[in-house]
């Protein structure tokens, strides 16, 4: 990993969960399974790998909190650089 995706990452990491603002971890969007570390959204363990997470159960998270890209434009709405 590059030193700017380094940076990136731990810019989104420090966002706080876009659900519940809690700590946060980068979730990596998966276009035709290319893995982009620039294509990462900030999620808490629970929202990306609870029980009712992304992970989990895509087709319902994004029914209540909209689509990877969706969210992927709110993250970069919210970074600052």
């Amino acid at each position: 990993m590059s030193k700017i995706a380094k940076l990136h990452m731990q810019k989104v990491r420090e966002l706080g969960c876009l659900i519940c603002k809690q700590p946060a971890s980068a979730h990596h969007i998966r276009s035709e399974r290319i893995k982009n570390d620039f294509l990462t959204i900030p999620l808490c363990p629970e929202h990306h790998q609870g029980a009712f997470s992304i992970h989990m159960d895509k087709r319902n998270f994004e029914n209540i909190y909209g689509s990877e890209l969706h969210l992927l434009a709110q993250t970069i709405e919210q970074l600052t650089y």
